[in-house]
Formats: structure tokens, C-alpha cells, sequence
């Protein structure tokens, strides 16, 4: 066995492991049909069959988590990173026991998957991330379903994240464009030796690969579909097993299609992946080999190095065994020692390995530990991961024990952390109240601030400034309670700070920062939900059902009182908002003010609790809500009948991207403004300046659209007033609701000079509803 290998069956010439390190077993329940059944349908059977364990299935079956106890291989998946498996859609759909080639989403689909490469036996389960459905072929759209009779398909993959680590001698496969006449290997899904196939890519087409079957050994057939097709020149994988051709309508017949398959080529998967925004995952598929057999200056400069920091066997012997052993990479223990050509290729190849060496080396020769970190620091081939495996499974642990109002906070503290545009990874906030997507979102959070340069702050001279992981890590900190979070968070940045050779002071400088910033923002404001549904009358005698929450920071909801079963008219609501927000600005910590979100319905968008006053003030002035604390809509039923949940959230994470989108009356179509804002699906900011009567119909057509953030003027003035909001930069519109607040007192105290009347919507994703709102239900479409 070599060092650093890939386990007993060896390694290509180059030392690249064999398709075995990067197999994956797919599980699914032993109640699903046996392999080879086939239910019976009426109609041409296919002319090509997913190659899963079981037949097609004739009814879908609810998504579900496979108990471990009842186990059976249904096929196979791809290493396509440490975490991350690739497979095929049909090979998910019959683990959870769905018809095999169903287009629709299985839903929040959790799988058990095996690990045929790794040391000793091992399962884990994995989660569904992305969905690439089975589609026609030649069908110009994107979302047209398989039909019976087809020959070939499009999509048909899946993306899989493992819930924890992958087990020692699990490495990530590595990719090379598929060609005809290539000789290829399949395996089963169990990567059995004996039920290895052999064959050959006889035709090449349009991203799909024929393979023929030698005539001995095994075939390809149920179980195969989603693993890799291994080119055995190449010693990479080309392609992903999908179907094995069967007889059919047209000119095949049982003959013809003896061990005769096909599979989809990298080329192809790569674009699917891409169109599916799974493209973040391929840069760890990027193929090495004429990087490694190329001689360069980062690889002189590792293998000098390593000459000094291991001048003999003895310093080999010492470190070897630690280093493999961090980088979760298999090694003997017959003695052998690794060459110190195969530890540079291992320094080269391996995600961490030069921090990881480091590590190791600290403790004994923290000069050359040093060096090496600096190089991971400084050299683009490597500066996106500067940390050990240690450290980064170190600060993921640290993360995912915070309290739940931390967790929620996080994307609040990066962005404040930070005074230009973060990606969508780092400032969605969705769900983090659940710890699985917490503990999915803290790895796309490190990942995404790690390969960002540092605040550009200055420093001492002949020091590194500080990265922009370090300065997220002490806003999370800085907001952590109670005190032994925020300790073990600074500990673990203090430790990075030294290993990176940060003056101590600089650090102390972010940290004051983070302190200064947490002080003024100690707690999600609070906030008084109310929900406006039923409304018979007009004006101010409009009378409504009304259900009042109270959110005291934390994003739980809890009842408040309300005044009864009765419809409420406008000045009775107001009166209730006022005894509830007395108690939370009483209650509230620090500079969180309470807010007012109002759930309504289409049709009273243009409702104006904001400016009325409270009832019985006597001698003294009345106060008025909206004057007083920021007052914003809601409208989810628009949005959920309109079915644009997905493009609501994409559009919230790219709020503070762009300057405000502005509507006037040259949009007075519905098709026209749904045009304007498909054509950019980062639209988040819209001020509506159509005319006076229209304004909060155009509203609803950009609410059906998935808009969050919608501003208008409810005045009969000429609709130029809102002007006033388009914040620049516009990275300041998580200002809009105060600054809104701010102009309806200006308005208040000097009319003339603010004519404005301006409405908002702010639908944040990450601000629960209550669950009456998530269960609207219209009985009939609104007309939009």
C-alpha cells in the first residue's frame, strides 16, 4: 500500500486513487420492489432503464428517512468533495420508493450511504441539496417529464451533503472529459471486486457515452446507476452510469442489446451542475494531473521546504503518521515511510494539507511551521484554505453549540461586519433556528469567508492584516452567550491569530469592533405581528379580524391578548398596538426598538394604521404608531398563490446588492412589470411611482413576482416623493424601515415639506410568520 494512498486496490502511476476512495453506496428500505421486478404498464415498455435496484415503481412513495435496520444497495454515488455525493435523480427516487423517473421534488429526502473505500466498514446518512429531475431529451424546456418509450434523457442527477465527515480513505474523485474508445470500469454500488464491469465507450454524443460490455465478467445492471465510469488510462472518472439499453420500440431487439449501457459524460454533468447552481462544487473536481506533472515554483518551493523541515527519517517518522492522520488520509503501519516526492504531490493536491503540516510541525519547528503557513496565506493556489482540518472542524464544533438567538444572528453580524456586498451563502438567514440548516449554513459560511482577503484595515509594518474569517468570528463572538461561547470563540481565534503571525493588538483593535457593534445591537429588535384578515367596510370603518404576536427578540412567537372575537375597526386595532408596544419598548435592551409588522391581504395594501393616533389622548398629543416605531406589510397570501417562495428568498439574499428598481406609468401591464422582473431575478428594492389609484395594484403584481422590499406613496400628489428612500450605497436599505419611520415624523411635524405618504413592504424570510399566515389559503385566485 502506498502513503497516502487510496487503500489496497493501488493507484494509478500518477498516485491518483482508483475509483474505490470516491465510491458511494446508496440505501434504500428493504420494502421497495426486489431487483428486477417490473410492475406491469400499459403502453412500450422503455427503450433504456435506470439502472437502480429495484423496477420502476408505479405510485410515489412520501419522502422519508430509511431506518438502518432494513437496508438494501439501490445504487451508487460520486465523491464529488469531502462532503458532497454525486448521484442520479432515479437512484434517490427508488430509495425513497418513488416511481424512478419522477420529475417532481421528493421533499426534504435524508438517505443512508456507504463508504466501499474507506478504512473498515462505515455508513452515514446524507441530505438531498440539489435536484436535477429526469427530462425529455429533445424537449426546449427545462422542466418536461420523461415519457414512456424514451431512449435517452437529460438531468437525472442529484447532489447529496453528508451529515458529518466522510470516514478515513474517502477522498474526493477527480474528473476527466469523456472520449470515444476510451476503456472504461464500472462498480456495483458495494464496490465489490467481483462485480466490477469492463467495457468500452463505442459512441460518443451530444454529453452521452455508450459503453459495450466485454463478453465475461460482469455487467452493467441494476445497482450501478449514479457511480462512477472509471477510464483506466486515465485513471480518472468520466462519466456517471445511468441506463442500460433494453428492447423496445424501434430497431433494437434482445440481441442487439446485450451488456450494452449508457452514461452521462463529465462534460454534461458539469453543465447540468452549473445550470442547477451547484457550480460551486466543481472547483474541487477540477482535474490535476498536468498540474502535478508540471514542474512550478510552489512546487519547488514546498519540496525545498520539505527538505528543510525533514532532513532525515527520523523527522519523517515523527510527523508522518500526525500529518496523514489530520488530512484524513490512509497510511501503513508496516514501517514505510512516504517519499518526499509523494508528500509534495500530497502538499499540492489535498485541500489543507499545507496548514495541516504545519500544525504539525509547530510544536517542534514553529519556523518552518510559519513559513508554510505563510505560504498557504499568500500563494492564490492555496489561499482559500489556510486552516488545518483541525481548526476548521474546531470552529465548525464552536458554531454549532451557540443558543438559537445566536444562530439567527449570525448573517446580522457578518453583514455588519463588513462594508461591502456578502454572496448568498453568508447572509441568508433562513431557518437557522433548525440546527441541521444551521449546521449546513456554518459550512457554507466558512468556506465562503476563508478565501476572502482581509478587512484591508492597516497594520503594523512587516505583519499580516487580519482575514475577513477572523473578523466575522469575533462579531459571532461578540454576540455569544453565555461568556464561555464567546471565550472558546476568541481562544480559537487568538490560537489562528498567532499561527498566522497577527500583531496581538490588531486583533484586540477588531475585537473592540465587534464590542462596539454588539453593545448597540444587543438583541434582534423585537416586534408586534398583527394579522388583518376579513375586512368588510371601507376607510376607517373597515372593521377586521385581527390576531395579535409578540416577538421579544428571539424570532419566537407568542399570542397577545387581543379584544375579543369581534371584528376591530382601525382605531381599536390602534389602541391595542400601542398597550403592546408600551410593554416591549419597556422591556427592550440596548437601542432594539420594537417594530410592527402587519400581515394583510391583497386587498388592503394601502391600509394607513401608520398615521392614525391613539384614541382618548385627553390634553395630550396622540401618539402615532408609525411616527413613533418602524410599521411595515406583509403579504404572504399573494405570494404563496402566485408560487414564488424560491425567487422571494433568492431575491432577499441579494438585497443590498442594487440600487432600487422603479416602476412609473409606462408600466401599467401586469405581463410588462413580470417581464422586467424575470429578467432580473436579483431584483429586491422596487419603489412604485405609477399613478395615483394604481400603485398598490402594480404592488401586487411585484409581490405575485417574489419582490420583498416594496415602496410607494399612498398620497394623490405626483408619485415622485418616495424619492426620498433610494438609499445609496445600497447596501444602507436595512435602513429603509427606520428611515421611513424618521420621514413619517417629519411629515408629521412639517406636512409641507413631506407630502410623501409612503408604505412599505418588508418581507424578510427570516422573520417567522405565525402559523395562521403560513396557512392561508385563499378559496379563490386573487386577480392580480
Amino acid at each position: 500500500m502506498r502513503w497516502f494512498g487510496a487503500g489496497p486496490d493501488g493507484a494509478g502511476e500518477d498516485g491518483a486513487p482508483d475509483e474505490r476512495a470516491g465510491l458511494v453506496t446508496v440505501y434504500g428500505s428493504e420494502d421497495g420492489p426486489a431487483a428486477g421486478e417490473r410492475p406491469p404498464t400499459a403502453g412500450t415498455a422503455y427503450a433504456a432503464a435506470p439502472l437502480g435496484g429495484a423496477a420502476l415503481g408505479t405510485q410515489p412513495a412520501p419522502s422519508r428517512a430509511i431506518p438502518r435496520s432494513a437496508l438494501r444497495t439501490v445504487g451508487a454515488g460520486a465523491c464529488l468533495t469531502p462532503r458532497h455525493v454525486l448521484t442520479c435523480a432515479h437512484v434517490v427516487n427508488l430509495a425513497v420508493g418513488r416511481d424512478k423517473l419522477a420529475y417532481a421534488h421528493p421533499g426534504a429526502v435524508e438517505l443512508t450511504v456507504g463508504f466501499p473505500g474507506a478504512d473498515g466498514v462505515a455508513r452515514s446518512t446524507a441530505r438531498l441539496t440539489h435536484w436535477i429531475p429526469p427530462r425529455a431529451e429533445r424537449s426546449p424546456e427545462r422542466h418536461c417529464a420523461v415519457p414512456h418509450g424514451a431512449r435517452r434523457w437529460r438531468g437525472d442527477l442529484a447532489v447529496l451533503e453528508l451529515t458529518c465527515d466522510p470516514p478515513p480513505g474517502v477522498v474526493p474523485l477527480r474528473w476527466a472529459p469523456m472520449a470515444g474508445s476510451q476503456r472504461v470500469r464500472a462498480r456495483y454500488g458495494t464496490g465489490d471486486p467481483e462485480h466490477t464491469a469492463y467495457g468500452r465507450v463505442a459512441s460518443f454524443e451530444d454529453g452521452i457515452g455508450y459503453v459495450h460490455g466485454g463478453p465475461t465478467g460482469a455487467a452493467i445492471r441494476g445497482g450501478y446507476s449514479g457511480g462512477p465510469v472509471w477510464s483506466v488510462a486515465e485513471q480518472r472518472a468520466v462519466g456517471l452510469v445511468a441506463a442500460m439499453v433494453t428492447h423496445g420500440a424501434g430497431p433494437y431487439d434482445p440481441t442487439m442489446t446485450t451488456r450494452l449501457s449508457w452514461s452521462f459524460s463529465w462534460q454534461a454533468v458539469k453543465d447540468e451542475l452549473t445550470a442547477a447552481g451547484a457550480d460551486g462544487l466543481l472547483p474541487e473536481c477540477a482535474d490535476q494531473v498536468h498540474r502535478q506533472r508540471a514542474p512550478d515554483r510552489l512546487r519547488e518551493d514546498l519540496r525545498l521546504l520539505l527538505d528543510r523541515a525533514l532532513p532525515d527519517e527520523a523527522h519523517v517518522r515523527k510527523h508522518a503518521t500526525r500529518f496523514a492522520e489530520r488530512c484524513l488520509l490512509p497510511h501503513p503501519e508496516d514501517g514505510s515511510l512516504p517519499s518526499l516526492e509523494e508528500w509534495t504531490e500530497v502538499l499540492l493536491t489535498v485541500e489543507r494539507a499545507v496548514p495541516a503540516l504545519a500544525e504539525v510541525l509547530a510544536p517542534y519547528d514553529p519556523a518552518h511551521a510559519r513559513k508554510l503557513r505563510d505560504l498557504a496565506r499568500l500563494t492564490p493556489r492555496l489561499t482559500a484554505h489556510w486552516m488545518s482540518p483541525w481548526e476548521e472542524r474546531a470552529l465548525l464544533q464552536l458554531l454549532d453549540t451557540l443558543p438559537d438567538d445566536v444562530r439567527r444572528r449570525v448573517p446580522e453580524a457578518t453583514r455588519s461586519a463588513f462594508p461591502y456586498p456578502l454572496p448568498d451563502e453568508v447572509v441568508d438567514a433562513t431557518g437557522l433556528s433548525d440546527p441541521k440548516v444551521f449546521a449546513a449554513y456554518t459550512r457554507r459560511w466558512v468556506a465562503a469567508l476563508e478565501c476572502r482577503a482581509g478587512d484591508g484595515r492597516q497594520v503594523p509594518a512587516g505583519t499580516p492584516g487580519v482575514p475577513a474569517l477572523l473578523r466575522a468570528v469575533e462579531f459571532v463572538a461578540a454576540l455569544s452567550n453565555p461568556l464561555d461561547r464567546r471565550t472558546e470563540l476568541r481562544q480559537w481565534n487568538e490560537r489562528m491569530a498567532a499561527h498566522l503571525g497577527i500583531d496581538g493588538a490588531t486583533l484586540a483593535d477588531r475585537r473592540a469592533d465587534a464590542d462596539q457593534w454588539a453593545q448597540a445591537a444587543v438583541s434582534a429588535p423585537p416586534r408586534l405581528v398583527v394579522e388583518l384578515t376579513g375586512g368588510t367596510g371601507h376607510g376607517r370603518t373597515r372593521r377586521y379580524d385581527a390576531g395579535f404576536w409578540t416577538d421579544v427578540g428571539d424570532g419566537r412567537l407568542q399570542p397577545a391578548a387581543g379584544a375579543g372575537a369581534d371584528p376591530l375597526a382601525p382605531a381599536e386595532i390602534v389602541k391595542i398596538l400601542h398597550r403592546h408596544l408600551d410593554r416591549l419598548a419597556g422591556a427592550s435592551v440596548g437601542q432594539a426598538w420594537p417594530t410592527v409588522e402587519l400581515i394583510v391581504e391583497h386587498g388592503d395594501l394601502e391600509i394607513d394604521l401608520d398615521s392614525l393616533g391613539a384614541a382618548d389622548a385627553g390634553p395630550l398629543p396622540p401618539k402615532v404608531v408609525g411616527t413613533r416605531y418602524p410599521m411595515v406589510l406583509r403579504c404572504p397570501s399573494i405570494r404563496r398563490l402566485a408560487d414564488s417562495d424560491g425567487v422571494w428568498r433568492r431575491r432577499w439574499r441579494a438585497l443590498g446588492r442594487k440600487s432600487a428598481m422603479r416602476l412609473d406609468d409606462t408600466h401599467d401591464d401586469p405581463g410588462r412589470v413580470a417581464g422586467l422582473l424575470d429578467e432580473d431575478l436579483d431584483a429586491s428594492v422596487v419603489v412604485v411611482g405609477t399613478p395615483h389609484g394604481t400603485r398598490a395594484r402594480t404592488a401586487t403584481w411585484c409581490l405575485a413576482c417574489g419582490v420583498p422590499v416594496l415602496l410607494w406613496d399612498r398620497a394623490e400628489h405626483a408619485p415622485d416623493g418616495v424619492g426620498t428612500f433610494r438609499l445609496e450605497p445600497p447596501s444602507r436599505v436595512h435602513r429603509l424601515p427606520e428611515a421611513v419611520r424618521e420621514y413619517r415624523a417629519k411629515a408629521r411635524s412639517s406636512p409641507d415639506e413631506h407630502r410623501a405618504r409612503p408604505v412599505l413592504v418588508w418581507d424578510d424570510p427570516g422573520r417567522p410568520l405565525p402559523l395562521t399566515a403560513h396557512l392561508t389559503d385563499p378559496s379563490e385566485r386573487a386577480e392580480l
